[in-house]
This record gives C-alpha cells, structure tokens and sequence, in this order.
C-alpha cells in the first residue's frame, strides 16, 4: 500500500462466519472465532477442518503502529444487521422467536441478520461502536449495511410492530432507520459513520452526512452523489480484485461481476465528464478483495498485483488521464521490486 501511495486500509474483520476482533465488552465473540468440526459455525467455505483465529487489542495496536509509520490510517468495518450469521448464533436474543422468515442470503445462509425490535440486538451494536471507537483512531468507522435477503424481517411480529411504530413499509425501510440510528451513536463519539451503497434505501436511509461505499457498479454512487452524500468509488467490476483476469478456467478468482483485466482496473472515471460537480462528493476510490476462497500468500498476491498499480493510478490521476497502454509497461517496471518483496504475481 505505501508504494503505491494508497493511504486508507479498510479492516473488514466480520463477517458471517465470523466476528475475529477480540472485544473486552463483548467476551463471547470468542466463540465465533473459529469454525469447523464442533465448533458454533460449521466449515463453510474453508471445509470440515477446524480454523480461524481473532486479532487482539495488541494485534490492533501492532496494525495501527506500523499504518501509522507509513502514512496509512485504518478504518475498521462491523458489518451490521446483515452479514451476522456468527453474531446471531452466540447472542440468539438479536433474532425474534416468534419470526417465520424463510429468507436466504446470497450465499446461501439462513437467519443471518439480527433484528433492531430486539433488545438484545441494540446492546450488541453499542458495545461495539463505543469499543472500537476506543481502539481505532481513524474519524470514520463502517457500518457495513449490505446484502440484507430480500424479505428480512416480514415474518417477525415484533419487528412489524416496530415498524408500525415508527410508519415504516418495506424491509428497506426498517434497515435504513436501524442504520441510520446507529450511525448516530458512532457520531457521538465524535466520528463519522460509513457504510455499503445500500444505506441510503429506503424512506429514511442514514443521513447524508455518511460516507457511502459503491459496490454494485458506480451507478449507485453517483445517485449517492448527486443526493449529496459523500462517496467512494469501489464498482466489482473494476477493483474488485478477487474477480478473475481472465475467463481460462485455470485463472484464479469469482466472476459474478466480471473478468478483471489490468486494463480494466483504470477503464472507468469515478466523476462523469459530463458531471463535473460531482468531483466535490466523490472523495476517494477503494480497490477491494474478498478472500474466503483464499488459502495462500501466493494466491492473493498474484490477484492483487499488478492490478492494484491500476487502482492506485485511478486513484491518484488527473481525471481523464489514464492511458490504458501504458499499464503493462509500468507492470513491467515493478516486476523487479515485487520480486525483490518476494511477490508472487500475474
């Protein structure tokens, strides 16, 4: 990242198999911390064998110390309602008894999303954003807010008179107030809230002054942007940098977005030509990499290089600039430092 002069590291410790950091708050986050054979959470992507691990408040403060020397700041992500299958299981009383839902998520868990009618579920959350807003210094902390299964919430008696009581229709809606609450609380402690283009949904999405994250294409960021929120740039099918190259079934990666290429990396302007304005809402671009289906060193190096040159020169360019052509080349020229790093790359 400091080679490249990328300046924001964007720590996406949760998720649904697991919650990995360590909170003195929360002490039964341990036991999402591993999966496997007789553990909370089965093997899922990893298999059978038993796996995992969790950073501690000491790993933070290492990650931080060595950011800080080189210029990187650390913004740490919750993910939150959705994304929770871990969080549900170790405090079951985020998830209504009552509820009848059948919903799914996209990878294919069920009961996955904790409810904001419960108690339970509001303890959890403000744990959470008071203790990491201790741990990070950054002034933003991520929300997460994405995915949520369509249907969420529809079979559950308490989150419907939840929504009742404060006019709300859709599932849309309700995770737009639950958001849009707890943003506040991360306010309170003097920092900003982020969180996933899905966010701003609904009759009362968070509010505007959130940073927005656009994953899904960068159509959802500039309607972000133009609504006046502020928002960076991460379109899959440009810097999602799990996607494959390539369509050679040899080549290492998803593709529910699209084939990657390193030319693709810059063939895109995060602010419309015709829309120069936005410039002032669209604050940053953010290369992204998932890696549950990642085992080794070798394998998201060879995925992250060279296409991160391309991240970082969309980044840092003057709009318009990107020459495409030139890529390759400067892929050439950094061949030898990464090898000198001991890099594996494509």
């Amino acid at each position: 990242m400091a080679l490249l002069k990328l300046n924001r590291f964007h720590w996406h410790f949760a998720d649904d198999e697991a919650f990995r950091l360590a909170l003195d708050s929360l002490p039964e986050l341990a036991k999402t911390h591993f999966r496997g054979e007789d553990e909370l959470i089965p093997g899922v992507f990893g298999g059978g064998i038993r796996s995992g691990g969790s950073y501690s408040r000491a790993d933070v403060a290492r990650v931080l110390a060595r950011a800080a020397e080189l210029g990187i700041e650390v913004m740490p992500e919750i993910e939150v309602p959705a994304h929770a299958l871990a969080l549900a299981r170790v405090y079951p009383g985020t998830r209504d008894p009552e509820d009848t839902g059948t919903e799914r998520s996209v990878q294919g868990y069920a009961a996955n999303v904790m409810n904001p009618a419960m108690t339970e579920s509001w303890r959890v959350w403000h744990a959470m954003v008071d203790e990491i807003a201790g741990l990070f210094p950054f002034d933003v902390i991520h929300l997460g807010c994405d995915e949520l299964p369509d249907g969420t919430w529809q079979g559950s008696p308490a989150a419907r008179r939840l929504m009742d009581d404060e006019g709300l229709d859709t599932t849309d809606d309700l995770q737009g107030w639950t958001i849009n609450r707890l943003a506040r609380r991360v306010a309170e402690h003097g920092k900003t809230p982020a969180a996933w283009e899905e966010a701003a949904r609904g009759q009362t999405g968070i509010e505007n002054g959130a940073i927005l994250f656009s994953w899904t294409g960068q159509g959802p960021g500039l309607d972000a942007a133009r609504a006046g929120y502020k928002v960076v740039m991460t379109p899959a099918q440009h810097v999602y940098l799990d996607m494959a190259h390539t369509a050679d079934p040899e080549d290492w990666g998803a593709n529910w977005a699209a084939f990657v290429a390193l030319e693709d990396t810059v063939a895109w302007d995060p602010v419309p030509g015709d829309e120069p304005a936005l410039a002032d809402n669209i604050i940053g671009v953010q290369g992204t990499f998932w890696s549950e289906f990642t085992t080794r060193d070798d394998q998201i190096e060879a995925m992250l290089m060279p296409r991160l040159l391309g991240v970082a020169t969309m980044a840092w360019q003057d709009r318009g600039s990107a020459d495409p052509a030139l890529l390759p080349r400067l892929a050439a020229a950094y061949q030898p430092i990464l090898a000198a790093m001991g890099w594996q790359s494509a």
